[in-house]
């Protein structure tokens, strides 16, 4: 049995085909390279980060009096969907400087939160999949009154030095009456 000319082109790029694909197993026993694991991961892990609507300026008691700020952040993967995210939270709060591209003015508070356990995690993880961070006032509190707006900004900063931005207007508002300024002691 002779093969014709093209019959044998055939057979030599079948036999080459099956030489080159054959070399790249994808069975049980291949593992995938440093990059191609890097970039698996990649999909998993935070890719931005959302300051989600219900973030306030909020009692943490019993009272109704604000202790400061209920800060509720979203980690987001590659998909949008929610991810449990390791590393440094950072807040700066902000004066609201209306009609301007850059709303934010004077710095008012600064906080930060590290998140590197998984009892940090369980934390400030919460069931509807995100982060909620009490943020108690410091020094500067008497700027914060109500009535006025401010700009909330929130950093994460994930172990491998990426970091990711947020900002959220927060319209400062409470029932009249509530604050009540001190009265004079008498002298």
């Amino acid at each position: 049995m002779t093969l014709s000319p093209t019959a044998w082109m055939r057979l030599v790029l079948l036999a080459v085909c099956s030489v080159v694909l054959g070399c790249r197993s994808t069975g049980p026993n291949r593992m995938p390279t440093e990059q191609e694991q890097l970039d698996m991961l990649a999909l998993m892990l935070p890719q931005r980060i959302q300051i989600q609507p219900f973030t306030k300026i909020k009692s943490f008691n019993d009272d109704d009096v604000p202790d400061g700020i209920l800060a509720v952040v979203r980690p987001l993967d590659k998909f949008g969907d929610p991810v449990k995210a390791v590393g440094l939270f950072y807040f700066e709060l902000w004066t609201y400087v209306n009609a301007s591209g850059m709303q934010r003015g004077e710095r008012l508070a600064f906080w930060e939160r590290e998140i590197t356990t998984a009892e940090e995690v369980r934390l400030y993880w919460t069931r509807a999949e995100m982060y909620e961070f009490q943020l108690a006032w410091t020094a500067g509190v008497e700027a914060i009154q109500p009535g006025r707006k401010f700009v909330l900004t929130a950093t994460y900063r994930a172990p491998w030095d990426e970091t990711f931005q947020d900002e959220y207007v927060i319209d400062f508002q409470l029932p009249p009456g509530l604050l009540t300024p001190a009265a004079p002691r008498p002298e």
